[in-house]
């Protein structure tokens, strides 16, 4: 899951797929926009299968917090 998730925030930022960290923070550190999250939201949930809450949105900071919400997501 974390090798996926880190394939569509490389192809949406348009960067080496090594730098995506789990500290990495997504605005501060890789430069996400919130058009970008929403694009690597539908993305996410294309390609788990999954539906991921609005609620979600407060709790995302870095890439490590996307893999956690993915994972809970997937264990529901």
């Amino acid at each position: 899951m974390e090798e996926q998730i880190r394939q569509i925030l490389a192809e949406t930022l348009d960067i080496d797929p090594e730098e995506i960290t789990p500290e990495k923070r997504l605005i501060a550190d890789l430069g996400l926009t919130s058009f970008d999250l929403a694009d690597v939201v539908l993305q996410a949930q294309e390609e788990f299968g999954v539906t991921l809450p609005s609620s979600f949105w407060g709790e995302i900071v870095t890439v490590a917090d996307v893999y956690r919400v993915v994972g809970e997501a997937l264990q529901a």
